[in-house]
């Protein structure tokens, strides 16, 4: 059974701090009696240690929300913000668990609910110290509790880091010794701990570690007077450390989010070639531009295969129970090939070639970028963006009037790429544009490509599970006619979801064709006279 916080706090205190401070290293709780006045003393209360590894997922999604996940051996604890357990369980003894490996219970609930489909790894080892106190007054009445945490955390690689936090717990009736013992902990140092800040933080901060940077979306901040090629060589490189960052942990295959947050980073790299690539080498340009398309492609397949085996429960949830045992095959043979195309993938992205891309791609950026004497290279980004954008928003007005009610998908397909490259040129020169009307234009965006984008998924579902061929060679007749049973199912389902967002297309393009995002565009831009129409786009990689 798992256990709640009830069960386990041997310590009775209300759940949240009246107070709570940083200390720093000098500070003596037992001074404490002495600086309030005459008649106080402080008691030593219940003194407990921990030594725990404290995990969390890739971005930081648990600290996001306010908890932390500590483990010691099997035993997992789940702690709020002030280091209360909110739930404990015993669990799984993998190195890098996922919520479903968990028992049913609060706490696979929590961790389903703030970490979704992404590992929790080992972040910090961190050995705690927690000393309870209780300050009372001349008639030995407990006036405020108080509780000190003193942590060593250990992240990899770093040395060690010790803080020190204090929490005050008002009484009822008492509110003085409170507002007193807050003010000497003020003026001795000691730093109020903002409201809902996990207790991890501060050695966070000490170690250098920004969780926020983890979390953010992409953006890249451009000076206003930046040229065409600085703006390639700050937006590439910034790409590039997203790639870098991401790549050891799709070798490692911690996660499907590894790899789908690689390949993102590898399209916007390939849609940032696509956009200077009549202003740079043509030989440069397409040798990166063929290499970033031959790295993209080679996870495909381990990509589809992963986007499908997450939809296990969505696709179960379409099918009557009797064709359930063939969609279990079906995804049985799916985890058969996607074991099979990920070393595959592996082998390719640990190749030198890979390693020769990356290294010749920032040795561009950063020492043969600067040696181009192309005149337009030198010119203003902003004015670049500019014609950019009002071209591709053009072409996307362009292409979506000519969708019908009849229109073949490989139109819808083409009028999506469109979007996305003009989401990627929002994204890559957003700060160099007012930041809100920028925002404001990809939510428009957004809106169309949600329906673009699902519309595509369909497609492309319905195609994959029709030619779908089971890896599994030993599969018998009847094995084969159970999955069979069960795609056919599910494609009739999706057909029909598809023929439902088919109808939503017109709605979605007609908003975003509309006078309100036509002038936002404008305002965008800015002064019109300066964004010529030479220079259309060319074909994509």
């Amino acid at each position: 059974m798992p256990i709640t916080v009830r069960d386990t706090l041997e310590v009775k205190m209300p759940q949240s701090p009246s107070a709570a401070f940083t200390l720093g290293p000098d500070f003596n709780v037992h001074d404490l009696p002495s600086q309030i006045g005459t008649g106080y003393s402080i008691l030593e209360a219940e003194t407990e240690q921990r030594d725990e590894e404290y995990l969390d997922t890739f971005d930081w999604r648990l600290l996001a929300s306010g908890r932390a996940l500590a483990r010691s051996q099997r035993r997992y604890r789940l702690y709020s913000t002030n280091g209360d357990i909110i739930c404990q369980d015993r669990g799984p003894a993998k190195l890098r668990p996922f919520c479903w490996d968990f028992s049913d219970g609060p706490l696979r609930d929590e961790l389903k609910a703030a970490a979704d489909i992404r590992a929790l790894c080992p972040q910090v080892q961190m050995q705690q110290q927690r000393q309870h106190y209780n300050l009372l007054n001349a008639d030995e009445k407990i006036v405020l509790r108080l509780r000190r945490d003193t942590m060593t955390a250990v992240f990899p690689g770093k040395e060690p880091e010790q803080f020190s936090s204090l929490h005050l717990y008002g009484i009822r009736g008492y509110s003085r010794p409170l507002q007193t013992v807050s003010r000497i902990i003020g003026q001795s140092g000691g730093l109020p701990v903002a409201e809902g800040e996990i207790f991890l933080v501060p050695a966070l901060k000490a170690a250098g570690i920004s969780p926020e940077k983890m979390r953010a979306k992409f953006a890249v901040s451009l000076q206003p007077d930046i040229t065409v090629f600085e703006g390639l060589k700050d937006v590439g490189q910034a790409l590039l450390a997203d790639i870098s960052m991401h790549q050891p942990g799709v070798i490692e295959d911690i996660d499907s989010e590894y790899l789908h947050d690689f390949r993102i980073a590898l399209r916007r790299t390939r849609s940032l070639l696509s956009l200077y690539s009549r202003i740079l080498p043509i030989s440069a340009c397409d040798y990166f531009r063929n290499e970033f398309k031959w790295i993209t492609q080679t996870t495909n397949t381990v990509r589809d295969c992963d986007v499908y085996l997450l939809m296990t429960e969505e696709y179960q949830a379409m099918l009557p129970a009797r064709l359930h045992p063939g969609l279990i095959s079906y995804f049985e043979g799916l985890r058969t090939l996607r074991k099979k195309e990920f070393k595959l993938m592996r082998r390719r992205l640990k190749s030198q070639r890979a390693a020769r891309l990356f290294s010749d791609w920032q040795a561009f950026l950063q020492e043969e970028l600067q040696l181009l004497q192309e005149p337009k290279g030198k010119t203003s980004c902003r004015l670049f963006a500019a014609k950019m954008l009002k071209k591709r928003y053009k072409r996307i007005l362009a292409k979506g009037s000519e969708c019908g009610p009849e229109s073949p998908d490989t139109m819808l397909h083409a009028l999506r790429i469109q979007a996305k490259k003009l989401r990627y040129l929002l994204e890559f020169f957003r700060s160099l544009f007012s930041v809100d009307d920028v925002d404001q234009l990809i939510k428009h965006l957004k809106k169309l490509q949600n329906n673009l984008g699902e519309f595509n998924d369909l497609s492309v579902q319905q195609t994959m599970l029709g030619s779908f061929q089971s890896p599994v060679k030993t599969d018998s007749v009847e094995r084969m006619l159970r999955v069979a049973a069960a795609l056919g199912g599910l494609i009739t389902h999706l057909a029909d979801r598809q023929a439902l967002v088919r109808g939503e297309f017109e709605e979605n393009f007609l908003q975003f064709a509309g006078k309100d995002v036509q002038g936002l565009v404008k305002t965008i831009i800015g002064d019109s006279e300066h964004v010529s129409r030479e220079d259309e786009d060319p074909p994509a990689a």
